[in-house]
């Protein structure tokens, strides 16, 4: 026997109207009378968002100091780029310091 959905009509309204979406306003949306008694977290919230194909933004993630995450393959290319040599893929086993270091430098 297939289990409905615990997501009302009037549930799926409020969604499409606040989209887009981000977790702030799907954890202010939680906090409402009509998801709290249905028991919906932010979390369930976001997921039906997705599955509704409304647009979510999700939160940029930053490191320690602020600064957004680089991942090491984007400085490797960086790397090449300002080069002009390629096949260095293999740095990205690299020390992410010692690569922004280099790419600093060649900068």
């Amino acid at each position: 026997m297939a289990k409905g959905s615990k997501y009302t009509p009037e549930m799926i309204q409020k969604l499409q109207e606040q989209s887009p979406l981000n977790l702030e306003t799907a954890k202010a949306l939680a906090e409402t009378d009509m998801f709290k008694e249905a028991g919906i977290t932010p979390k369930g919230i976001v997921a039906k968002v997705r599955t509704l194909g409304l647009e979510y933004h999700k939160v940029e993630r930053k490191a320690k100091d602020g600064s957004v995450i680089v991942r090491k393959d984007e400085i490797v290319a960086a790397i090449e780029a300002a080069t002009g040599v390629t096949g260095l893929d293999t740095l990205a086993k690299a020390d992410k310091q010692a690569l922004k270091v280099l790419l600093d430098a060649i900068s």
